[in-house]
């Protein structure tokens, strides 16, 4: 089959004959329909979460093909959603819904099992989640990348009446977005550098946004909440300044969510004092894995808006544009998926 491989450090081959994934017990064989392309894949691609070969790719979309004799929540024709975390089963945080944080957990992707940037993969049947007809494979493809933001609110929750704060308006800050627009907050403040990014987040539902290019960030949030701050600040960007800007802009008593990486090598000044006397919460988190089933119905119902993220798609071929692509993030980029059998580039 066809596959992009992590041959060596920095460095991706496209195979045309890497073997096919086999499908063991309690497994199933995915055909890839649409892979999306992950900024955590460039690190991978460092060396920051093991060594190749491998193939990558953890945002995957497709078609069952095969299901192993002992499988029975997923069937062959089924069009599913990859999730990636592959965990015990049966530790403390497996059994409450916490699996990403097993001890013994491993992803689909990353270096010990074969990802998404290939016509197949293999992956636990338990990890499928069936996806409804008018969902399509480019929004399935991409869907991982916003579980984890809806994620974080849905086990969180929100209080009413609150005023949010949202840094970034990639796809994590959209996520965040539209998923706190599900609590009916009375204000959410997005902020962003580009005005191509004001636009967007204007249209997925931001009620005022503040592009820091042009405006004062404290004076705006400042004037937006009586000079209160906000009780909700999220920081979906994980650059230094809006990390200490997350906390710094937190109302007292509110809360702060930490969802943006730093690049490893970033000293954050962490502002303590502020958490101390302010009685902050401060929240961290990646995967949800009861949050799936939430989110592809809502996707369903057109009440959270995936298939406006996909901006551009790529053959497996033209991988070192598509790396390019998400490394340099040109105007109008927002996400990238691969589509591993079209020899066009429609969306699908």
């Amino acid at each position: 089959m066809n596959a992009v491989v992590f041959d060596r450090l920095n460095h991706l081959q496209f195979c045309e004959d890497y073997p096919m994934p086999v499908c063991r017990p309690g497994w199933a064989v995915v055909k890839v329909m649409s892979a999306g392309i992950c900024a955590t894949d460039l690190e991978i691609l460092k060396g920051a979460f093991g060594q190749p070969p491998c193939v990558i790719g953890h945002e995957i979309c497709g078609i069952v093909t095969e299901a192993a004799p002992d499988v029975t929540v997923c069937r062959v024709g089924d069009r599913v959603v990859v999730e990636t975390a592959v965990s015990c089963g049966h530790c403390a945080h497996c059994q409450s819904g916490n699996k990403h944080l097993c001890e013994s957990c491993i992803e689909v992707g990353f270096p010990q099992i074969d990802g998404g940037y290939a016509q197949y993969v293999a992956c636990p049947a338990g990890c499928l989640h069936k996806i409804p007809e008018n969902m399509s494979y480019d929004e399935g493809g991409i869907l991982e990348a916003c579980l984890c933001p809806f994620g974080l609110i849905y086990r969180n929750g929100m209080h009413l009446d609150e005023t949010v704060l949202i840094q970034g308006a990639g796809v994590a800050g959209l996520s965040f977005l539209q998923s706190v627009k599900l609590f009916s907050p009375r204000k959410v403040l997005v902020v962003v550098r580009r005005s191509s990014a004001e636009k967007l987040a204007y249209r997925f539902g931001a009620d005022v946004v503040i592009n820091t290019a042009r405006e004062d960030l404290f004076l705006r949030v400042a004037e937006e909440t009586g000079g209160l701050g906000v009780t909700l600040s999220i920081d979906a960007a994980g650059a230094k300044t809006t990390i200490e800007n997350a906390v710094k802009l937190t109302a007292k008593g509110g809360r702060c969510i930490l969802y943006g990486l730093p690049n490893r090598q970033t000293q954050i000044d962490f502002p303590v004092t502020d958490i101390i006397l302010k009685q902050l919460t401060i929240l961290g988190g990646t995967n949800n894995q009861l949050a799936w089933d939430p989110l592809i119905r809502y996707v369903a119902a057109g009440k959270f808006n995936v298939k406006g993220m996909v901006s551009q798609t790529f053959l497996l071929q033209e991988h070192e544009t598509a790396l390019q692509t998400v490394r340099t993030r040109p105007e109008g980029f927002l996400k990238a998926v691969f589509h591993p059998w079209s020899d066009r580039k429609e969306n699908l």
